[in-house]
Parts: structure tokens; sequence; C-alpha cells
């Protein structure tokens, strides 16, 4: 482990003194496996089912080498700035994440951050984390600071939670300990993925040319075909949680929008 990572785990810490077991996933990749190779950019097209640009580096892996989250400049080669770095692909993983954003876990994780200053405390400092890991990126791939996005990280930090999907890629790619949230939905998904195996045989198309436009929303990609397991219901708090979950609807499909928009422009986004 490298000593900012060491650094982004302390500082993610309880800061009222109780001891967090940590987390047993680790699926962030080794500093030298983290450059795209032509044959990961393939990947990451057929994962996500549209091209894909200013992918810089490759944070997370599956045990057999396929991409699990790419990284992506935080100015794109258009000058946008951007400001969510990791971004989940796997197609298993993104589903079942899915899954855990419709049972109403993200209500579930709002109402905790308010009520529990500790907890509020170690997912700010995942939100700093973030940051940290950004500006190292831009500074690594040549971009530098993108001073229009300064400060802002993704999925809600650092004080409520939008988007499952992006903490669970900061979460992968990261390591166990740094952000909370996203550590928990790794535990939350494990009846459909763990990080010990690999689920990409049959989870994305492999045959013919990769996408050269958009089919991201066309295909049977993911874990309902390949798993076909019943969503979790979550049954606590069921009148607040069908309120909210409309709320939270409607921020989940202005995040698809916008990554749908940004994928047409040149991203290594998709959600």
């Amino acid at each position: 482990m490298d000593e900012n990572r060491v650094d982004q785990n302390r500082a993610a810490g309880n800061n009222d003194g109780a001891k967090t077991p940590a987390p047993r996933h680790r699926a962030d990749a080794p500093e030298g496996s983290r450059q795209p190779s032509p044959h990961d950019l393939e990947v990451l097209s057929r994962q996500l089912g549209r091209p894909v640009r200013d992918v810089v580096e490759i944070p997370a892996r599956c045990v057999c080498g396929n991409p699990l989250v790419a990284a992506t400049s935080p100015r794109l080669s258009n000058g946008t700035p951007f400001p969510t770095t990791f971004y989940l692909t796997h197609p298993v993983i993104t589903s079942a994440v899915s899954r855990l954003e419709a049972a109403g876990l993200m209500n579930e994780m709002n109402d905790r951050l308010a009520a529990d200053a500790g907890l509020a405390a170690r997912y700010r400092s995942a939100h700093e984390a973030y940051l940290a890991s950004r500006a190292e990126i831009g500074a690594r791939s040549g971009i530098g600071a993108v001073p229009e996005i300064d400060g802002v990280s993704a999925g809600g930090m650092p004080t409520r939670v939008k988007c499952l999907h992006v903490l669970v890629g900061h979460s992968l790619a990261a390591g166990p300990g740094v952000n909370p949230l996203g550590d928990e939905s790794i535990a939350a998904i494990a009846e459909w993925w763990t990080v010990e195996r690999c689920y990409c045989d049959g989870a994305w198309d492999t045959g013919g040319e990769a996408p050269s436009r958009d089919l991201s929303r066309h295909g049977p990609q993911g874990l309902p075909e390949i798993v076909g397991r019943p969503a979790p219901v979550r049954k606590s708090r069921v009148d607040a949680a069908n309120t909210d979950a409309t709320a939270g609807s409607t921020d989940t499909a202005a995040a698809v929008a916008a990554a749908d928009t940004a994928g047409t422009t040149g991203t290594g986004e998709s959600k």
C-alpha cells in the first residue's frame, strides 16, 4: 500500500475513537497496471456499450484483469471540466448497485448521515480523499489543476448520498477504509458480486467490433441475465422510503441523462 493510501485510510478513520473493522474487499489496481491498454479501452467500450475517451487510468480490476472502474481526466479533451473521476464500468456490479438504489439504501444512508456525527465525519474525509486522488490523477496525466471544480467531488459527497455507483467506484479504486458508504455498498452486493471471483463471462457482448456509437441502452448486459436473483427488499420505514424513493429516482434519472450526454461528447463515463 502506498503512503498516500495509508494517509487516506487514517483520515477516513472514526473520529469519535471507535475502531471500525476494515472491509475485506480489495480490487484497487497496482501502480504498474493502471495505465490503460488498447485492450482495456476496448473492454470498457463493450462494458458501457459506447466508445470511451478521456480514460487516463484503470484504478480497479477484476481478478481476471478486466477493468472494474475507469478514471476519467478531470478536464475532458474538449475542455469541459469533469468532476466524476472514478466511474464504475463492470455491468454486473452496476446492475447490483442499481438494485440497492431501487431498494431505498440511499435514503437510509442519508438518514444515518444526519444522525451520526462520526459517520458524517468519515464521509467528509472520503470527499477530501476523492479530491486528493483527482488532483494526483490530473498531475500524472498532465492535465494539472482544474479550478472550475475545486472542492466538488461526486455522488453527493460530502453531505449527501446521491449515487451509490460513484461511491462504489471510489471504494474499489481507493481500497477499503477510505469511503465508508462505498464500502458498505460493496458488502451489500455480496449476493451478486464479490472481489474474489470473476463475473465477466457473458457480462457484456464480446462479439464483433467494439461499439462505435452509443449502444448502452440496448442489449442484455448486466446482472439479471447472469444471476437471476430477485432484488433485495428493504422493509424498514416503508412509507418514508417510498416518498424519498421518488425524489431519489429523479436524481438518478438526471445523473443518467447527464452521463449519457457526456458519453456522446467523448467521456469515459456511464451509468
